[in-house]
């Protein structure tokens, strides 16, 4: 067949092959441009198949159980963004999952026959190989510790090799020699040592219970349970010899402290579904954190870390999209396993039989390994899991008689018909197209900043804000500037400008309360510009109010209560100054700015033995973190000079 009649005639073929080839080449598909590109092209496919049914005036979609679900599931999502407190960052993930569902759909409506799955199940285990000896040529050949292939993260990149090995598993333990294709046995057992190989490398935990329940479902389906004392005996020896997975799981505790915290995130979690169990928004996980902070015991800053993820994306959907999205969801995979059940119960052998089972492991290996990490965040993972689905979907119709559905909806041309898909095609395209250009052009104004040019940086941060209005992020950053600009040269618009700024940032995230302490620390510089005691006295109030909203929306912060304490000093509010500095002490006892200001006032109002109690425990505190390499944060917290209060208590200083 000449080139052009084969992409002719497979051209949705060689999308998806293409999209599984390009999606975890850049951080695994996470930054902005491939997933501009994964969208524009499945964009790109939909508006074909639109155009291209004009010319029979119906359109035939080849039905599927999941379907309904996923319809369900994007209609929940859009209500989600539609009620959501913050929506641009839900709309970016409804973008997302409308792709994702999408993907599905190319997979299920194109495929045709047993050598196209063929050729994609080539793809996906020579895109294993390719991703294993990336990996291995980091640990070895640059001496990485943990190996990473093309994503940006190593328990990612191991999740996305457990899935090929399983394919690569399945295969080797179903097919007979006479079902494949010359050279495809030598393949399957390089794709099966390369992608093993990679999964030690990336020590990743989460990827080995992946890997365990994948490669035991393969095991199982083949041997029965001899094969999972078989299994059992390998996971003892991997454990007894030394290797890098071993090594890790072993020191892992030691070399962070936050590892062992999962179980107090997923704690955490279950308490926001319980206070919220119709969802909190979709994309909003991170965002609601700020008033779900627990505290790390041993660590310096208590309340300093915050969960941006739930690291298990059914509690994550939960929090986010409630019950009724967890359950959809649940639904969706239920449906799956029940098309998995009846394919395997049809008449199939040999190599079709083969290919459902690895195909069905690689989808059981990223959906456990979704229970313990964020691996539905990374589109390579989603994309691979949904291509996996679309391929046993398509062996269902292929291979079991009667269930072959065909639905066709009529379609006939018209004018206004056609102009109505390309005004909808085009809105689509810029909603694609918005948040990528929006971040090159913020991306820009971050080169410019670190080069000095303040005043270009603010004219590339502003041209952000005006692609995308509703980003916070980039309006934090003119706002930034503002400020900078106004130490620079005392123009008090400046000023305002960023406080304006700083208004609509937190109008369009009320959930952030980062925006109100700023907003706060702006209007007490605002009062320094006063013309009157009055008016001093209004700016004050005002950042007070800010400073206490501040509070409400991030409770465990010490900087907000540290900030109103010192303006209630200013204020000669000496009482409620002192409560607002022991409220930070209680929640951050080694927040060193609230104690050496409590102890200050303290010696101020005469109470010298008080004041010297909390210097003993300032010193105690530094003592005891004395020589430990500290992140910026910690730096804040500890970092004070304390030899002016001992000089005001009457110690001797040393020489």
């Amino acid at each position: 067949m000449p080139a052009r009649a084969f992409c002719r005639d497979h051209s949705s073929l060689l999308v998806v092959g293409g999209l599984t080839l390009f999606a975890p080449l850049i951080d695994g598909g996470t930054t902005h441009f491939p997933v501009l590109v994964i969208r524009l092209v499945l964009l790109g496919v939909l508006t074909a198949w639109f155009v291209g049914s004009r010319k029979s005036g119906r359109l035939s979609l080849r039905w599927s159980r999941l379907y309904p679900i996923i319809l369900a599931f994007v209609g929940w999502s859009l209500l989600s963004v539609v009620s959501s407190p913050y929506t641009a960052v839900g709309l970016q993930w409804l973008l997302s999952i409308a792709s994702y569902g999408l993907m599905l759909v190319l997979v299920v409506q194109r495929v045709d026959s047993p050598g196209q799955l063929r050729w994609l199940v080539m793809v996906c285990l020579g895109m294993g190989v390719f991703e294993a000896t990336v990996g291995i040529y980091q640990f070895w050949g640059l001496s990485q510790p943990r190996a990473t292939g093309t994503f940006f993260n190593p328990n990612f990149y191991a999740t996305y090799e457990v899935a090929m090995f399983a394919l690569a598993f399945g295969l080797l333990h179903y097919s007979q020699r006479k079902d494949r294709m010359r050279g495809e046995t030598p393949l399957l057992w390089l794709t099966a040592g390369a992608t093993a190989l990679a999964v030690v490398l990336a020590q990743s935990r989460g990827a080995l219970l992946a890997f365990i329940v994948a490669v035991g479902f393969v095991g199982f389906c083949r041997y029965g349970k001899v094969f999972l004392g078989v299994l059992v005996l390998c996971l003892f020896v991997g454990w007894v010899i030394p290797n890098p997975l071993q090594q890790r799981i072993l020191s892992v505790g030691t070399q962070d402290p936050y590892a062992y915290t999962r179980q107090d995130i997923w704690k955490n979690s279950l308490q926001r579904i319980i206070d919220h169990p119709w969802g909190v928004g979709l994309g909003l996980y991170k965002y609601t954190s700020f008033q779900y902070r627990f505290p790390v015991e041993g660590a310096i800053a208590r309340y300093g870390k915050r969960a941006e993820s739930a690291h298990n994306e059914y509690l994550q959907m939960a929090v986010e999209l409630g019950l009724p999205g967890l359950a959809l969801l649940l639904m969706g995979i239920g449906f799956l396993g029940r098309e998995i059940r009846e394919t395997l119960n049809g008449e199939i052998e040999g190599w079709e039989r083969s290919v459902v089972i690895g195909l069905t492991g690689g989808c059981l290996g990223i959906l456990v390994h979704g229970a313990v990490d964020s691996v539905f965040h990374e589109p390579a993972l989603v994309l691979l899991m949904l291509l996996f689905a679309g391929m046993i979907l398509v062996l269902k119709r292929l291979t079991v008689p009667g269930s072959a559905s065909v639905r066709v909806v009529s379609f006939p041309y018209h004018p206004a018909r056609m102009a109505l898909v390309g005004m909808l095609v085009t809105l689509l395209a810029l909603l694609i197209i918005r948040p990528a250009a929006a971040w090159y052009t913020f991306d820009r104004g971050e080169a410019e900043m670190r080069v000095g040019q303040e005043a270009r940086a603010l004219d590339w941060y502003q041209w952000a804000t005006r692609i995308d209005p509703g980003t916070t992020a980039y309006r934090d950053a003119v706002a930034r500037v503002e400020v900078s600009l106004y130490q620079q040269s005392g123009n008090l618009p400046r000023l305002l400008g960023a406080v304006e700024e700083l208004r609509v940032a937190l109008d369009l995230n009320p959930l952030d309360g980062r925006y109100a302490h700023r907003l706060g620390k702006l209007y007490v510089l605002l009062a320094d510009h006063a013309d009157s005691g009055a008016k001093r006295e209004t700016l004050l109030g005002k950042a007070a109010a800010y400073y206490e909203q501040a509070m409400q929306l991030d409770p465990y912060s010490p900087f907000n209560y540290l900030e109103l304490g010192q303006l209630r000093l200013a204020q000669e509010r000496g009482e409620q100054a002192k409560s607002w500095l022991r409220l930070a002490i209680s929640y951050e006892p080694n927040f060193l700015p609230a104690r050496i200001l409590l102890a200050e006032v303290a010696v101020k109002e005469g109470q010298k033995d008080v004041a010297f109690l909390e210097y003993t425990e300032i010193l105690k505190i530094k003592e005891r973190y004395q020589g430990r390499v500290l992140n910026t944060l910690e730096r804040q917290y500890l970092d004070v000079d304390h030899e002016p209060l001992k000089r005001s208590l009457g110690l001797a200083t040393s020489s």
